[in-house]
Formats: C-alpha cells, structure tokens, sequence
C-alpha cells in the first residue's frame, strides 16, 4: 500500500493505493471521517487482485483543508479528477453516508469512468433544517471533535471493531484544526440540490448496503429498498450493524462487494 497526493488547482487530494492488475476500486469515507473507515474491508477487496485505492475527501485526514466550498459536485469533481489521473477504470467507486452522493453525480456525468457503484448508508436526501442547525451548532467549537467522536463510537451497535475507540479519537484530533472542522461541518450539511436529476441518469449496476440496526434511518430496510428501486439496484441488509456495517462486518460486505464486481448480485438480507 503506497500513500500518495493528487494535486488539483485547488487543493490537494490524499490518497492509498494498493496496486495490482485487477480491477479498480475507488473508496470514498463518509464526511467527518477519513480513508481509515475502509482499514478492514480494503485488504479484504485487494486479495482478489483489485487495485484498491481509497481517498480523503476535500477538507478530511490528510487532504488540503483550505478549499473554498464542500459541497456534492465539488466532492464528485474531485472524484472524477481522480479517476482521470489514475487511468485504470472503469472504476467501482464505494461510498457511504454522504460520499455515495458524489458518486452518483460522477457517475451520471462521467459513466465512462465508472461501471459500477456500491453505495454503503447512502444519505440522498436533505436533513431536517432542525438538523442541520442543531449538526451546525455541535461542530463550532472546541469540543466539536469530541462530541463526534462520542457519537461515532454509538454508529456500530452490533460488532464495534476493537480499536473503535482510538480511532474515534483520531477524528477528533482531526477536527482539533479549525479548518477541518469547517471542512467537516460544511460537508455534513452539504445541500442535496440537483442531484435527484442526477440519480435518475445513472445507468450503471448499484449495489446498496445497509445495517438493520442503523439509527441514521427511521426504517433501514425501507430506505435501502427505495435506495435499491431509484437506481436499479439490489440489496444488502446486515440485521445487527449500524451507519459503518463494513467496520462491523467487513467479511459480510467485502463477500458481497467481490461477488457484485464478479457480476454476482442475487443479495437480500445476510444472516
């Protein structure tokens, strides 16, 4: 695994690479975390033979933390520079929570550079405006990266992974930087606008992935199921995990994401 930086005329893009011939797979982390999020399902996806690389967002771990705006083209834009420097794809691009946004958005403008989409926790619509200012609110000040990472640690109710807490405590060293922690509160409240057009112009096989006991959504399974029908997709339910089921499960999620890229994709609800 090599770390590497891309360099946009705006900023700078950190990024893993683990090599290989196989098929590329592009790995985004949810907002408010860093590519660590994919420690135990990236080797498991690179044992195929993929070559697995998984990045920063904008703003995030070890990215630039100086951009002007967070929002979804702008995280898809990155991602699509991305792709375009590696010139390895088509790509299947994994997202979660806000991440699989931009993905759909690249995806629709750029099919080309992406074939495939898994899309873990997807976040497609608007918070609440109560939400959003509470989220504004929590991720102002100086305690901000300790209540994050407090709330983190509930998003993996069924299967925590066993350096859940020093993890969690790496983002809040994180978002000890004033700028990351902008960086971090303006992706989470990143608008949704345009980009139910864009999901109604993606034409690429979707895979969707959530845990059953995720508190993020009032019904899981719905929300996966409408997910599921908007973009042609099949489904992945993991009863006991919650927002992260690949920290939770990884082997679950990692069985399915080589199956689906293997062009295998009858899932439904894991035991």
């Amino acid at each position: 695994m090599t770390s590497e930086t891309l360099k946009l005329p705006l900023g700078t893009i950190a990024y893993d690479d683990s090599g290989g011939s196989g098929p590329l797979v592009v790995t985004l982390p949810g907002a408010g975390d860093i590519r660590g999020e994919y420690r135990f399902l990236t080797p498991r996806l690179a044992e195929t033979g993929a070559r697995v690389v998984t990045a920063e967002l904008r703003g995030h771990g070890d990215s630039s933390a100086d951009w002007p705006s967070y929002g979804i083209a702008e995280t898809a834009a990155d991602l699509v520079a991305l792709l375009e420097h590696l010139d390895a794809g088509p790509a299947t691009v994994v997202g979660t929570s806000f991440s699989p946004t931009a993905a759909l958005w690249a995806a629709a403008d750029h099919p080309d550079l992406i074939n495939r989409l898994v899309l873990i926790s997807a976040h497609l619509h608007d918070a609440p405006a109560w939400q959003t200012a509470l989220l504004d609110l929590m991720l102002r000040g100086p305690l901000a990266g300790r209540i994050w990472a407090g709330q983190y640690r509930k998003w993996h109710p069924g299967n925590p992974p066993e350096d859940l807490t020093a993890y969690a405590g790496r983002l809040a060293d994180m978002m000890k930087d004033p700028d990351r922690r902008s960086a971090v509160r303006k992706t989470l409240v990143a608008p949704r606008d345009g980009l139910d057009g864009h999901v109604d112009r993606v034409d690429v096989p979707t895979l969707v992935i959530m845990g059953g006991a995720d508190s993020h959504f009032n019904d899981p399974q719905a929300e996966g199921e409408q997910i599921a029908a908007r973009t042609n997709g099949s489904l992945l339910v993991i009863p006991d995990a919650g927002h992260y089921p690949h920290a939770e499960y990884p082997e679950h999620v990692a069985t399915a994401i080589n199956e689906f890229i293997a062009g295998r994709t009858e899932l439904g609800t894991s035991p």
